[in-house]
């Protein structure tokens, strides 16, 4: 007997739809299924797909009936959109496959490919769908250098990967078959290209700011503290207090991240004033930058 409680259940998960297997062993039969198409209780949303709740209304729907109807997964501008590397999800939902079998009257962008494996898919909303790493692969396949260059900044700055991670997909990609391969390349050149002149046009901010109030300074003074030699952006050794510039994606590494927190501590413990500042800091309010450093050497002083 079909339950209807499972059914409901079901479509919960998969934004009120049902595939026709899935159905079947729900213990509806085909009658049943074309009897309420028909009475337009269900409406077909994909081959072999049935929307079980047309009431209602869902913006990945769409996406959702055409992954379930090919069996394969949201990738490429779809899956960027899942993974907000972009702002808005193409027209048409876009799929892969493995091999060359789908529905051929399916309404999608579909691509194949036969390097599919574990560590390319994941799961957002209830929809299958490509890995952070393998989307932003595929991705530099449909788009301009510009988007895919926004995206991978945006997948970086949120820690939805590192430019380790990408750089070994990068790597290995020749053995993958992956066209996406070259303009990944290029936007992770730049990446590190830009983020290298970030940090020294951003400590150039800072010099000229402090520069301009006759406020004297130490660059890249070093310190030994608890055995370990550190570097500081600027400082102030008799007043103990040290200044660093922060670009648009510092610490993106895990292990940076972890290691400029071990630094920071080491060196608080042993008396010294850390303050930390950001493009937006240097190049929308550089005087109130310095009026602050002013102000904490003024109480340090003391």
């Amino acid at each position: 007997m079909a339950s209807e409680q499972e059914l409901q259940r079901l479509a919960a998960r998969q934004h009120g739809l049902a595939t026709r297997s899935q159905l079947t062993k729900l213990g509806f039969s085909r009658h049943q299924i074309e009897a309420r198409v028909m009475s337009h209780r269900w409406r077909r949303a994909a081959p072999s797909v049935y929307d079980v709740a047309p009431g209602s209304i869902d913006e990945r729907r769409a996406l959702h009936a055409a992954v379930l109807s090919s069996g394969g997964l949201s990738s490429h501008r779809s899956a960027a959109a899942l993974h907000e590397l972009i702002d808005r999800p193409p027209l048409k939902p876009e799929l892969v496959v493995a091999g060359a079998t789908f529905p051929r009257t399916l309404d999608a962008s579909v691509h194949r490919s036969r390097t599919i494996g574990p560590k390319d898919r994941t799961r957002i909303d209830g929809i299958d769908t490509t890995s952070v790493l393998r989307t932003l692969l595929d991705l530099g396949t449909v788009v301009d250098q510009m988007t895919l260059s926004l995206a991978v900044n945006r997948a970086i700055v949120t820690r939805k990967t590192t430019v380790l991670r990408l750089l070994a997909v990068v790597d290995v990609g020749p053995r993958m078959g992956q066209r996406g391969i070259g303009p990944l390349r290029g936007v992770l050149d730049h990446f590190r290209i830009d983020r290298e002149a970030c940090e020294s046009k951003l400590e150039s901010l800072l010099d000229e700011a402090v520069a301009a109030q006759r406020l004297p300074t130490h660059r890249q003074h070093r310190a030994s503290v608890a055995g370990r030699r550190y570097r500081m952006d600027f400082a102030w050794p008799d007043h103990m207090v040290f200044v660093e510039v922060d670009g648009l994606a510092e610490h993106t590494e895990r292990r940076a991240f972890d290691r400029d927190r071990r630094r920071q501590n080491d060196l608080v413990a042993a008396g010294w004033l850390p303050l930390r500042y950001t493009w937006t800091d240097l190049t929308q309010r550089p005087d109130e930058v310095v009026a602050e450093i002013v102000a904490v050497l003024t109480t340090r002083a003391r």
